[in-house]
């Protein structure tokens, strides 16, 4: 059941926690948030490591969903019900399934070791974004240089200090986006969009050539 009130601004304006609201807001059960159940037909799947800044973790929803990302599983980090979080995926946390990993670093990290392990099982490729200057053991191929279009699990680290080591160790396949040795790192969620839009780049450009044949 839906009900709509109409407030002043300055009813609105103490209710939020945004300085200038946007003029709607909403109180929403979580029901609302799309169950996480993987599928077969799933072939997208994005992983995120203790991402800890909700405007970071919004916007990451907002990619996987443009990018056409199946699941998003979360170990720890930001809470996905946070209004910082809701607010800047515009929306877009409600249309993208999600699992968020709770408990302490040593729970979090079994159970997310052994959720990746399934999803291996299942045929997907385990890819982990490192930084440009990282030590990895296997050198990281250019993120254009991948085989986007096999069935994915992308795993994107938390802000400072990227992928746990525990999940390094496990998994390989590292990948990376060149850039110039001034910059240390590159902002996690700047780093989702060529990652996560270069597949739906192959697959458009598939379709594009097959049409044209």
């Amino acid at each position: 059941m839906e009900i709509i009130s109409e407030v002043s601004k300055e009813s609105l304006r103490s209710a939020v926690s945004t300085k200038n609201p946007d003029g709607v807001a909403a109180i929403v059960q979580k029901s609302a948030f799309k169950a996480c159940t993987f599928d077969k037909e799933d072939d997208f799947i994005l992983v995120l490591d203790r991402i800890q800044d909700p405007g970071n973790l919004g916007n990451l929803f907002r990619t996987a969903l443009a990018a056409g990302v199946n699941k998003v599983l979360l170990g720890g980090g930001a809470s996905p019900f946070n209004q910082k979080v809701i607010r800047s995926s515009c929306g877009s946390i409600f249309h993208l399934p999600f699992h968020r990993i709770e408990g302490n670093e040593e729970e979090i990290y079994d159970e997310l070791l052994d959720s990746l392990k399934v999803i291996s099982k299942k045929g997907f490729q385990i890819v982990l974004a490192i930084g440009n200057n990282k030590f990895s053991k296997k050198c990281p191929k250019p993120y254009w240089e991948y085989d986007w279009l096999k069935p994915t699990a992308l795993i994107l680290g938390n802000e400072g200090s990227g992928i746990h080591n525990k999940i390094q160790e496990t998994f390989t396949e590292t990948i990376t986006i060149p850039h110039s040795e001034l910059v240390e790192s590159l902002n996690v969620a700047c780093v989702a969009v060529p990652l996560l839009l270069e597949r739906k780049r192959l697959i458009l450009t598939s379709f594009s050539e097959n049409k044209s044949d």
